[in-house]
């Protein structure tokens, strides 16, 4: 029998060293406040007056900059009032709880100004935001030191309700791939062209704020029907800051013997002046090395080796007091061998995957007559290559696949971005009037070559059952231009009611039509305190159409060929064509264009109502209720026109997602918050969406569309995270805790058919439960240097949380579920400058 696994060895030494010297760990050094002034429409708010302090105890004021940034440094240990206000705009007030060296980060939302005596704020409880479009805004300082450890952006995601990762590693936004929704950083979109998923993004240490948008109301977000993922960056600060984490690799312990590294994850953060009060730099590196194990395979053969670079840099020069330039250079190249191996594709089959990125934005922000006029131009590379482990045929089996991923495919993509905002001061008139805006053209390409290899089915005695063959590998180069532009207004003709509308115009060349967008919404403060806002919308959004789906006429032809049990061929080989058709779909007065081929325009239909209330200052509450309904889907599906077997890409799928929510977030000054959240959702739609086929890793069998339960659905969610500090003892304690449903399976016989209805409720994995908590502790060794210790346990009740099934009814262990991720810890030592 194996030994047990390596669990409690360090366990106590390591909370020996965190209980250790109380008194020295107890001195509070001065730290940093950040606040981000911004509008209702998440512009930066030039030329406010930003306040520190009570009157007449008052820290400091600060003019904000062309960024809408006033910094604070070597600020005292405490609960500050922070006061915001400009001419035209209401006051906003907020606080802000500085801990020993912390880097506190808060964002005030200024609301134009109009006779406020009809609402009464509480001294002792700030109210409630009243914009329109509210979002869901993760914070570093909050997020990086969870269990998860997470080091980028979509690291982050699975935080906010309705985002989660399936048991693949695949990101799942409302039920749906990541191809649907949109990823914007500093405002340029930075989704991959070709494929329209996120790829690698930016490095938690480098960013201000991450904001997740199931349903934004305004009319400067477009290009997706589920969600946005809006990412600000920050710059440097006044002085000079560096952080180090996890500078020591983790080495694999089995058997109670070292097996070789297991991971090294180092990752830099160093950010300051270069010309004081002038030129402003901050560089985030990250190196990764991983070897994942999959624990429905042996070691040592279950392992997927990656390894990636990630850096982000930016520059910011203050040419004057309105005037701010800033350069930023995001490159992150990465290399994947063995791609999510697991017991039904080992190692051999599994596809390499390596790519190469690079992002150069350079921005102007000009305050300009009381607003502010954004600039941007935005140039992005993706170059990508996924191959496969060997030369031989794939094989698939009802108890797995054999041989080699069947799929060689090179990728050049780039996009060239030009964006134009224009955020002009309030107006009056019935009110006050808080207008934008924008307009983008952008020119994107994307170039490549295909190669195909057989793949053979077969029964699990070995006889073949059908042979697909490829032909005509060839290349393709595809380019398109997009124009948009909108506009859109924040109206508030009483204190307590605001509305946000506008219109958003579309034209994507290759889609070969033109796209209208109205969205609308309101915030109604219904009491006088202002503590409880009623929010509610209605907008329509469009997807942008990845170029892959353009470049689909030019992938090889499939042709396929049963056989009898025998051996013998049955019948005649059948050439299945790849055909690109129209937008099926059914038509809107919104869409102008020829119905021909290619001209697609999938697009989604949202409404949402919520209501948020602020019961005390450490007690925030929201319920939230979002229909979405989207149609004009583009998905594959197999057909036959005049005797000839096709392959079309339609535009005539659809789905709906449904999602009520209620969030509730505790807050103390000092000793840190709890975020509880609960969902109950359901996802469902046309199943075969363009990315199984045309996405970074092809499935060669394609299935007759069907209208069911999303592989991404999931009934019901509970999600605990926080972070909980005691102030004696100078540790923190920061759980995180889920409990959901399992993702729904499809059935299939040897001939990968789907048996019944796939995804139905009746075939899903077990419910999952995961306790995760990290204890953390810094150690001050003078006043420039402190160190940080910590002990992350996982899955600590040893839940068993299923990875695979057998889900095949020819395989002899049909239904029977394995593979799960014992308890298990982790030590963490972190350098702090």
């Amino acid at each position: 029998m194996r030994p047990a696994p390596f669990r409690f060895n360090v366990i106590c030494p390591v909370l020996a060293v965190l209980a250790a010297f109380p008194a020295v760990a107890q001195v509070c050094e001065p730290g940093e406040v950040r606040i981000l002034v911004k509008d209702s429409q998440e512009a930066a708010i030039f030329d406010a007056r930003v306040q520190l302090g009570p009157e007449p105890e008052v820290f400091g004021v600060r003019v904000t900059p062309a960024t809408g940034i006033a910094e604070f440094v070597n600020v005292p240990c405490g609960n500050w009032t922070v006061r915001a206000n400009k001419e035209g705009f209401a006051e906003a007030n907020g606080t802000a709880a500085v801990t020993s060296d912390a880097a506190i980060e808060l964002s005030l939302i200024l609301l134009p100004e109009i006779n406020r005596s009809s609402v009464e704020v509480s001294d002792t409880v700030s109210p409630v935001q009243q914009s329109v479009s509210e979002n869901y805004e993760l914070h570093p300082a909050e997020v990086k030191t969870l269990p998860s450890n997470p080091a980028t952006v979509i690291e982050t995601l699975p935080l906010v309700p309705g985002v989660v990762r399936s048991p693949f590693g695949e990101l799942k936004i409302d039920g749906s791939g990541e191809e649907r929704s949109s990823l914007v950083v500093n405002q340029s979109d930075v989704t991959d062209p070709a494929t329209g998923r996120f790829g690698q993004t930016v490095p938690v240490d480098s960013i201000e704020t991450v904001n997740v948008l199931s349903t934004p109301f305004l009319a400067q977000y477009g290009r997706f029907t589920q969600t946005v993922v809006a990412v600000e960056t920050r710059r440097g600060g006044d002085k000079w800051h560096a952080d180090l984490n996890d500078p020591f690799p983790d080495f694999r312990i089995r058997s109670y013997h070292m097996r070789g590294i297991r991971n090294e994850t180092p990752r830099a953060v160093a950010s300051g002046p270069l010309l004081r009060n002038r030129l402003y730099f901050i560089t985030a590196l990250q190196y990764f090395l991983d070897k994942v194990p999959s624990r429905t395979l042996a070691f040592p053969h279950n392992e997927s080796k990656q390894e990636r670079l990630n850096s982000f840099s930016q520059f910011d020069l203050v040419l004057s007091p309105r005037q701010l330039v800033n350069f930023t250079y995001h490159f992150s190249p990465e290399h994947t061998n063995f791609v999510n191996p697991d017991y039904f594709n080992p190692q051999p089959v599994t596809p390499s995957y390596a790519q190469r990125n690079y992002v150069a934005t350079l921005a102007d922000h000009y305050g300009l007559l009381g607003g502010t006029l954004d600039s941007s131009v935005s140039m992005q590379r993706f170059h990508t290559f996924i191959g496969a482990q060997g030369d031989a045929d794939m094989l698939w089996v009802p108890e797995g696949r054999e041989g080699n991923y069947f799929g060689v495919q090179t990728r050049d993509s780039w996009r060239r971005e030009w964006l134009e905002i224009w955020s002009p001061a309030p107006a009056s008139f019935g009110g006050s009037h808080q207008p934008k805006i924008g307009t983008s053209v952008t020119v994107a390409s994307d170039r490549g070559h295909f190669s195909f290899r057989p793949v053979d089915i077969a029964d699990s005695e070995g006889t073949l059952l059908e042979r697909v063959v490829w032909s005509n590998p060839g290349s393709y180069s595809r380019t398109d231009l997009e124009v948009t532009a909108y506009v859109q207004d924040h109206w508030s003709p009483s204190a307590r009611l605001t509305f946000d509308y506008g219109v958003r115009v579309e034209h994507q060349r290759l889609a070969s039509n033109l796209r209208i967008a109205p969205r609308s919404g309101f915030a109604w403060t219904p009491f006088r305190e202002g503590r409880t806002v009623l929010r509610a919308g209605y907008g329509q959004f469009y997807d942008h159409i990845p170029l892959d789906v353009y470049a689909f006429s030019r992938y090889p032809v499939r042709t396929v060929i049963q056989y009898a049990p025998d051996g013998t061929v049955l019948g005649t080989p059948v050439q299945v064509l790849n055909v690109i058709g129209s937008a099926t779909g059914p038509q809107s007065f919104l869409v102008h264009g020829q119905r021909v081929a290619g001209a697609f325009s999938p697009r989604g239909f949202t409404w949402n109502a919520q209501v948020e209330r602020r019961f005390s200052r450490w007690l925030l509450a929201r319920a939230v209720y979002t229909d979405n309904r989207s149609v004009g889907l583009i998905v594959l599906e197999p057909a036959v026109y005049q005797d000839a077997q096709e392959i079309v890409l339609n535009g005539d799928g659809s789905s709906r997602y449904r999602q009520a929510e209620l969030t509730a977030k505790f807050s103390w000054a000092n000793d840190g918050n709890l975020v509880f959240s609960y969902t109950h959702s359901r996802a469902e739609g046309t199943l075969n969406a363009f990315d199984a086929f045309l996405g970074n890793f092809a499935q060669p069998i394609i299935h007759p569309d069907v209208y069911a339960n999303l592989p991404g659905d999931l009934p019901n969610r509970f999600l605990v995270w926080g972070r909980l500090h005691s102030r004696w003892w100078n540790f923190s304690l920061l759980p995180t805790l889920e409990y959901r449903n399992g993702f729904p399976y499809a059935v299939f016989d040897a001939f990968q058919n789907y048996v019944g209805v796939p995804y139905r409720d009746a075939t899903r994995f077990p419910s999952f439960f995961s306790a995760d908590t990290r204890v953390m502790r810094d150690f001050r060794v003078n006043p420039k240097y402190a160190l940080r210790l910590s002990l992350t346990g996982f899955n600590l009740t040893n839940h068993f949380n299923a990875l695979a099934v057998h889900s095949d009814i020819a395989d002899p262990q049909y239904g029977i579920f394995f593979g799960n991720y014992h308890r298990r810890y982790r030590f963490d030592f972190e350098v702090i400058f």
